[in-house]
């Protein structure tokens, strides 16, 4: 297919599933999150040699069965189900059914997948593992974590580094867990531009335990708006 018509394929795509994302920025996986790992994803895709008809779409749908009444919780199978569901309706997708469900599947880099992983799959999956990184990471994580109604942090090690993190306990013990991830993602790109996630994070937390120590990190809005002035951008909690 010529670019513009793969093109014209996943704006269609867009089209079909942006209304799933909408809702789903009270817990920090809106269509922005989307966007980002679309974007990347592309990039990726195009210094692998990976189809873009099966990336674009698997981008656009991956957290698209997130729900805002039960967050990720049964999320794969219900971005597949909407992903079949789409294939039926396209023809061009129908042809790349099978890859578009297994970029989809193994998304998460936490996911056990069987080797070899197409490349599509390997573009999705570092496409998304990427934006849990850094600056956005921490954003997602921080909104998860005021959706879900989890403590901020632990009140004498807040960055825990001298525990087990408690995923279901404090959020930035899931901040402290994402510094798994960057030796999961597969390809050159992904790995290279996860040296400035890094560097985000550590800086992060490095001013997230200097206003813990001075008594100004108090809640999320705190936690929010710190990550935000690095982003630019404006809290969402107010």
């Amino acid at each position: 297919m010529l670019a513009a018509e793969v093109d014209a394929v996943h704006q269609r795509v867009w089209q079909a599933v942006s209304h799933y994302w909408e809702p789903n920025k009270i817990h920090g996986h809106g269509p922005d999150h989307a966007m980002r790992v679309y974007a990347m994803g592309l990039h990726i895709a195009a210094a692998e040699g990976a189809d873009p008809l099966v990336v674009g779409p698997g981008c656009y749908i991956h957290d698209a069965g997130m729900r805002p009444d039960v967050g990720r919780e049964g999320h794969i199978e219900r971005s597949l189900q909407i992903a079949s569901a789409l294939c039926e309706e396209m023809p061009e997708l129908a042809s790349v059914r099978d890859l578009l469900l297994t970029a989809i599947r193994y998304h998460e880099a936490e996911i056990a997948f069987p080797a070899p992983l197409p490349m599509e799959a390997v573009c999705v999956r570092d496409s998304d593992t990427l934006d849990r990184l850094g600056f956005t990471g921490i954003r997602m994580t921080l909104q998860y974590g005021v959706w879900i109604g989890r403590p901020v942090c632990h009140p004498t090690d807040p960055l825990c580094r001298e525990r087990t993190p408690d995923l279901n306990g404090f959020t930035m013990d899931y901040v402290r867990y994402l510094e798994s991830l960057p030796q999961r993602l597969m390809t050159p790109l992904a790995r290279g531009k996860s040296k400035e996630k890094q560097e985000q994070r550590e800086f992060y937390c490095g001013e997230f335990l200097s206003s813990f120590r001075q008594g100004r990190m108090r809640d999320y809005k705190d936690a929010l708006q710190l990550v935000m002035v690095h982003m630019g951008e404006e809290s969402p909690v107010r």
